[in-house]
């Protein structure tokens, strides 16, 4: 891996990799560096692998999997599956910002991009819908599937029809 940053955030990246026993390898400290600076926004594997090309480090997909994979087993990193995601992938999320007392995204399902909503009334009303739906534990994290104004605005709209007529 080339041209890896060394920043201020790397010495609290090497600890966690040292706690977990793990050496701090240029893959790690990377991918690493990539979910600390989108906490609140869970990533695919492919996404962190352009961010990394976008800031000039050469890694392969397949390393970004292994690591990924190597801190998911060590409690690092979670793993999370979106239903609507239409191509199935994973997206990984650091396991602090999971812990979060709650986290709310607004998933576009087209195109993937994701807005963290931050509105603690509106969060506070999901945690109380939550428990009435009997969830104890209340929430912990919710998604809700909603298609940005750019995709919305370029999908096709149905043809107008008059009401009691077939369509052409």
């Amino acid at each position: 891996m080339e041209n890896a940053p060394t920043t201020s955030g790397d010495s609290q990246v090497f600890a966690q990799l040292r706690k977990l026993g793990l050496r701090p390898t240029s893959a790690r400290v990377c991918v690493l560096q990539v979910l600390n600076e989108h906490v609140h926004e869970s990533l695919p594997a492919e996404r962190i692998f352009l961010l990394l090309i976008e800031i000039g480090i050469s890694v392969s997909l397949g390393t970004i999997y292994r690591v990924l994979n190597e801190l998911e087993q060590r409690g690092m990193v979670h793993k999370e599956w979106y239903a609507l995601d239409p191509a199935g992938k994973s997206r990984y999320v650091l396991a602090s910002a999971v812990v979060a007392p709650i986290a709310c995204q607004l998933l576009c399902p087209s195109c993937g991009r994701s807005h963290s909503v931050t509105d603690k009334l509106f969060l506070e009303a999901l945690q109380r819908q939550a428990r009435a739906g009997g969830s104890d534990q209340g929430l912990a994290s919710a998604v809700i599937s909603i298609p940005c104004n750019q995709c919305a605005s370029a999908a096709p709209t149905p043809a107008a029809q008059t009401p009691g007529t077939a369509p052409a």
